[in-house]
């Protein structure tokens, strides 16, 4: 009874459900399991997600789950691998979680884009022959960001249909966006495609309209060409018009004249056209194309269409054309550990301390944005960087 002048006030706790997404081909399934608090195991089935085909969904109000899945007649068992180390699955505490090919998650809260270079970057050919490091950042996109509104583009120097074709051969996840040429085009990619062999709809990809109305204003190839015949013969023209429809590609054998000639070259074609360099060793690769594209305007464009703010964006990089991406202002960027000399001199003239970088540490740069050199190659720096600014 409450007595005169005081209030009675009952404490309520509240328990914060487990929520649980599945990645699985199967077209029912259900989890066999025993909610935090019940004694006895139970089956609760999953549901579809609106716009997402490849995942399931269920929800069970408990602050914690030991469990295995099945298909609905129990025939077929999804248990834990071996090296999970335990019999069951288990989630021990309330909070949103997904389970796929053995790896459970939990969901991060911040949703990120993440813009990555592809060849180096994401994909290391020689560096990760296995695919082991790009597997590990699947697990982590896939297994903590994916289906948190979070959103991935591709940002790559090869044309479309190269792209596509390594998206095939190394198995890469579904983007929101491609980025080709540079950052000359860029293709929304259906979210309705597989999230896995969605590359074989590659013919059907189109440009965006709005961003081709962007690359060609003020572009004239045949202009450019000739002058690259007529003055710059160390530039060969390279590619076609075909498959770099907004570029042109030209590579140069190095010596001595280099800088001298790429600067002449860019003070010659004026202020409509950039002249983007990158690689290294006997050839370096030079793009020529609009001011308005390149991959730094490509990132942008991509932040916009996406609805990103700087701050929750992460670009990715090895070489000199990705250093267009680090300058947006109050953005993250990472440079891979085995980033190319090319890059690390840029960005360590960018850094507004000046010094020498040092992988695994952060630094400032002059344009505002704050990078990351990883102590990680390819696609394993790109998972210490979302640890390391989303941790």
């Amino acid at each position: 009874l409450a007595e005169a002048g005081y209030i009675s006030r009952l404490c309520v706790v509240t328990t914060m459900p487990v929520t649980l997404y599945y990645y699985t081909g199967w077209n029912e399934c259900q989890l066999h399991g025993c909610p935090k608090g019940e004694g006895a195991w139970r089956d609760i089935p999953f549901k579809d997600v609106s716009g997402k085909h490849f995942v399931k969904q269920l929800q069970v109000e408990a602050d914690g789950l030991e469990f295995v899945v099945c298909d609905m007649k129990k025939q077929y068992w999804d248990n834990p691998p071996d090296w999970y180390g335990k019999k069951n699955y288990q989630i021990t505490e309330g909070g949103s979680y997904s389970l796929r090919n053995g790896h459970l998650r939990r969901i991060r809260k911040n949703r990120v884009l993440v813009v990555t270079d592809l060849d180096h970057t994401l994909i290391g050919h020689e560096r990760d022959p296995e695919n082991k490091l790009l597997e590990e950042f699947k697990n982590t996109w896939l297994g903590e960001y994916a289906l948190n509104g979070s959103a991935l583009a591709y940002s790559t120097g090869r044309n479309k249909s190269m792209a596509l074709d390594v998206a095939k051969e190394r198995g890469l996840p579904r983007p929101e966006l491609m980025i080709c040429g540079v950052g000359t085009e860029v293709y929304a990619i259906p979210q309705t495609l597989p999230l896995f062999e969605w590359w074989e709809a590659g013919k059907t990809l189109e440009l965006m309209p709005e961003w081709r109305t962007k690359v060609l204003n003020g572009f004239d190839r045949k202009h450019v060409e000739d002058i690259l015949t007529a003055n710059f013969p160390k530039f060969e023209l390279r590619g076609t018009p075909e498959d770099d429809p907004y570029r042109i590609p030209t590579a140069y054998q190095m010596d001595e004249n280099f800088d001298a000639g790429k600067m002449t070259l860019q003070e010659t074609l004026g202020e409509k056209y950039q002249v983007i360099s990158s690689g290294h060793g006997e050839w370096k690769l030079i793009d020529i194309c609009s001011s308005e594209a390149g991959k730094g305007k490509a990132l942008e464009f991509a932040r916009r269409e996406l609805n990103f703010e700087p701050g929750e964006t992460l670009a990715c990089g090895d070489s000199g054309n990705d250093e267009l991406m680090f300058r947006c202002n109050g953005g993250y960027g990472v440079m891979v550990a085995n980033s190319l000399p090319e890059l690390v001199e840029a960005m360590t003239g960018n850094a507004q301390e000046g010094l020498p970088l040092t992988q695994g540490k952060t630094f400032k740069t002059r344009h505002g944005s704050i990078m990351l050199f990883s102590s990680r190659e390819v696609s394993a720096g790109i998972v210490e960087a979302l640890q390391h600014f989303w941790p």
